[in-house]
């Protein structure tokens, strides 16, 4: 299904849905998901990086003016006052390319689900297994293997 013709309920639906790494239930949203997933993915792996650098700066900067300065104009230098801002800017800076990793997992986990769904109703391409829908899967039963088998002693 194109985006021209989906309404703005199932936009935001599809939005949801990747955002969270989800597979759609509808095979006429897939492709339309996928597409959007490929577009996520390119601008999170886009923005994450300088997201993540001008929060850090910004709040190494910030605590070096608000703590460190009137620490150190009042009774002299604090290396420590110093050190606990760049700690807290790199803290910062590893949180965000956490989540920002996260995130990209959850869109890249729901394009794939998806593209298996599409894959599955257009025929299977060789090498790849057939859509399965998110769920519990049942064990198949097997014999038992012969270093499982228990024969009583003759």
């Amino acid at each position: 299904m194109s985006n021209a013709r989906l309404d703005q309920d199932a936009k935001r639906r599809i939005a949801r849905a990747v955002a969270g790494g989800e597979t759609l239930s509808d095979p006429s949203e897939a492709e339309a998901a996928v597409m959007l997933a490929r577009s996520a993915e390119r601008r999170l792996r886009a923005r994450t990086i300088p997201n993540a650098l001008m929060v850090s700066v910004g709040t190494t900067l910030v605590w070096v003016l608000v703590v460190a300065l009137p620490a150190t104009l009042g009774s002299g230098v604090h290396p420590s006052a110093l050190l606990a801002g760049l700690g807290v800017g790199a803290l910062l800076f590893a949180v965000i390319l956490l989540l920002g990793q996260r995130q990209i997992r959850l869109v890249r986990q729901a394009e794939r689900g998806n593209q298996r769904m599409l894959d599955s109703r257009r025929g299977q391409r060789p090498g790849t297994p057939p859509f399965r829908p998110p769920g519990p899967r049942r064990q198949p039963a097997h014999e038992p293997r012969p270093s499982e088998r228990r024969d009583p002693p003759s």
